[in-house]
């Protein structure tokens, strides 16, 4: 399944339950507290069994902000990555 896909799968899911009642900065403010959920699971020498599901969390509200704002996620993604491979270290040590 493509990652647009899932998108709108999560999008329609979050519209059922009720949730699309917000801004879209309120949305990116849900994104930084799932961001903080990951970061206390890995508080550790390591991270916890949980991180990876906190990781799918912050995924899933991008997601869902980019499929709700018309973002192609595969497009910008992919499109980024070239960018990154263009820019190269830009005088970051490698």
């Amino acid at each position: 399944m493509d990652i647009n896909k899932i998108a709108e799968l999560n999008y329609h899911w979050v519209e059922r339950m009720g949730w699309h009642n917000k801004t879209t900065l309120e949305a990116l403010a849900l994104v930084a507290s799932e961001v903080g959920e990951a970061i206390n699971e890995c508080r550790g020498e390591k991270p916890t069994d949980d991180f990876a599901e906190e990781l799918a969390d912050i995924v899933l509200r991008v997601l869902d902000i980019a499929h709700w704002q018309g973002i192609d996620m595969e497009k910008e993604l992919l499109d980024k990555m070239k960018k990154n491979e263009q820019r190269g270290t830009r005088g970051r040590i490698k």
